[in-house]
């Protein structure tokens, strides 16, 4: 049995709202449950310097980092870390390339394994920066060029890798990550989430309404999430103008609720659509409190370029607070899940406000929707069965 995991990732919901630090982070809570220690080493947390516990999580803050960020004092320091430590764990998980210095250095402790959970990969990441043809983007590209050549060089130190949806298992099979991960290291284990903390919360949403002068009878479509030029948001504010246009302005109310960089910019473009009151930007909130948002809300809505891994986080939590979900066309790689939620193209407008409408002409009860291999229970057996899997092979 495993008795200590050893997380390495550069964010946790501590640093900012995401679907990869939300499920990492669920994860560790879960596994601490039965697994003796359970620590997650990341980057520097502002205002917060010393390790804590919380959850029965074992938090370490690593001095001379960037909150969030991958950077060469992360390498450094998670590196010495790993160094340091006077008995080996009983396997290192790496949230992405949290733990790439480390793997380098595995035979410190021979008897470890390692195993990356993979969000993405850079050829899915560069396909979709091309796709999405934005000029910020496109910029970046490069770099993650350089990305493809480290990721090739590393994934080959991992024993397994395990993959959160179906579109990064066919990624990893295919050229050029298919000559660096043999394809008995894959393994798919979808995102899970705990359906009771997502469930419906009849008070949160009175309160929420309430909080910001929302009627029952208002329509609430809720976008949650980071706050970020790929996530698409303006395709969000053009839908909310052409429901305006075809006279429903009074029947509906977008909530953005997230902070990130593209807020700015996306302030701006709804201040230019005039749509005033029937857009808020709600900022970030506590990962306790989207439950309540969720609730508040009737719809949810996905617009990002960034769905090739499957459906985020973000649906996965809407479903498990009983909202129907409108998501890009052909970005499931699940039947499960396209057999519960709206697909549309959400480069027109047009569209996503039918499909709202839709989605909105009748309120349902609000049982979860989210289907029982998309439950955090599920989703960390599934990494302690490959944990168990891994150790004997490890340590012989």
């Amino acid at each position: 049995m495993i008795e200590s995991i050893l997380i390495y990732s550069r964010a946790t919901p501590h640093h900012h709202t995401g679907g990869m630090e939300t499920l990492a982070w669920s994860l560790a809570v879960e596994w601490a449950r039965s697994v003796r220690e359970v620590c997650v080493v990341t980057t520097v947390l502002p205002g917060t310097e010393a390790p804590f516990t919380e959850d029965g999580v074992r938090v370490v803050p690593l001095a001379g980092t960037r909150p969030g960020a991958y950077s060469a004092g992360w390498w450094e320091a998670s590196r010495r870390y790993w160094s340091a430590l006077a008995e080996a764990p009983g396997v290192v998980l790496s949230v992405s390339a949290g733990a790439y210095s480390v793997v380098r250095d595995r035979e410190r402790h021979p008897g470890t394994p390692f195993v990356m959970q993979a969000h993405g990969t850079s050829t899915m990441e560069i396909g979709s920066k091309l796709r999405a043809a934005n000029p910020r983007s496109l910029a970046t590209t490069p770099k993650n060029a350089l990305g493809l050549l480290r990721d090739a060089a590393r994934y080959r130190d991992f024993d397994r890798i395990v993959a959160v949806g179906d579109n990064v298992v066919r990624s990893l099979a295919a050229a050029p990550l298919r000559w660096s991960v043999p394809a008995e290291r894959v393994q798919l284990i979808h995102n899970g989430v705990r359906v009771e903390e997502r469930a419906f919360d009849p008070a949160g949403r009175a309160e929420i309404r309430r909080a910001l002068g929302i009627a029952e009878a208002t329509a609430v479509v809720a976008c949650v999430g980071r706050v970020h030029v790929q996530k698409r948001l303006d395709r969000v504010l053009r839908a909310a103008a052409t429901l305006r246009d075809r006279g429903h302005a009074a029947d509906y109310a977008f909530l953005i609720v997230g902070d990130g960089p593209d807020e700015s910019r996306l302030r701006g473009l709804a201040r230019d659509l005039r749509l005033g009151e029937m857009v808020r930007f709600v900022g970030r909130v506590h990962r306790d409190d989207v439950r309540r948002y969720y609730s508040a809300a009737d719809v949810a809505l996905l617009t990002t370029a960034r769905m090739e891994v499957g459906l985020p986080m973000a649906g996965l939590e809407a479903l498990a607070c009983g909202l129907p979900c409108v998501v890009p066309a052909g970005s499931l790689g699940s039947e499960t899940l396209a057999r519960v939620m709206r697909q549309v193209d959400p480069a027109d407008p047009g569209l996503v406000a039918e499909a709202l409408r839709d989605a909105t002409r009748k309120r349902a009860s609000r049982e979860s929707l989210l289907p029982a291999q998309f439950t955090l229970a599920h989703c960390a057996r599934g990494y302690l069965a490959a944990f168990e899997d891994l150790a004997p092979a490890a340590r012989s």
